[in-house]
């Protein structure tokens, strides 16, 4: 049994006493569900620690939860030796999370559908087009704002953390990593449109 082995319980009380807790299970897995308020730094040899870095406050206890105790371990030591205070890591990882009746949360994602719909209500959320300028002067859905990748990291403090954004790109998946970016610096109406331009100008095609 790993000496980091923790339970719910355990990390419930750690959480209210102010512990953050780092999710390194990958992306994939994170969005689909996780523990509301965790951070999600996948486990990776290369750029985890420089991660944690960026992401975590220092002066702030960390659990972990992992989808395996070995990979705990090792993301445990490599965070210790970054000089982070590692209290733990979840037995059972979100499994024991889940039967313990812990609430569940995912990162959220919109369709196509789902947005056209909204516009057409005049209820449309703020949506952001992160794709090249070249792309997005060939084609944007109207009202859109422009945010390019290559300069979000300039931009991003424009945006509101109150209000929903929906975010664009070609296909979802650049627009996926700006979500997940912004969710780990804590903003929660964040939203991906799924399938990106592609599945939208499907979308209207079929209409």
């Amino acid at each position: 049994m790993s000496d980091l082995a923790i339970s719910v319980a355990d990390l419930r009380e750690a959480q209210a006493a102010g512990a953050q807790i780092v999710d390194v299970r990958q992306s994939v897995s994170y969005i689909r569900e996780h523990v509301p308020d965790s951070i999600n730094i996948p486990y990776a040899r290369q750029g985890f620690t420089e991660q944690a870095a960026f992401y975590l406050q220092r002066d702030r206890a960390v659990v972990l939860l992992a989808a395996s105790m070995p990979i705990a371990d090792v993301a445990g030591q490599a965070l210790r030796n970054a000089g982070f205070s590692v209290l733990g890591a979840l037995e059972g990882g979100i499994s024991a999370w889940k039967q313990a009746g812990g609430a569940i949360a995912a990162i959220g994602e919109i369709t196509a559908t789902e947005l056209e719909n909204f516009i057409e209500q005049g209820d449309a959320p703020l949506i952001v087009d992160v794709r090249e300028t070249w792309e997005f002067n060939a084609g944007h859905i109207r009202g859109s704002k422009h945010m390019p990748l290559s300069q979000f990291g300039r931009t991003y403090r424009e945006l509101p953390q109150d209000a929903p954004v929906v975010f664009v790109c070609a296909s979802g998946a650049r627009s996926g990593d700006v979500v997940q970016f912004l969710y780990r610096l804590g903003y929660r109406q964040v939203y991906n449109l799924t399938g990106g331009m592609a599945a939208w100008l499907s979308e209207r095609r079929r209409a």
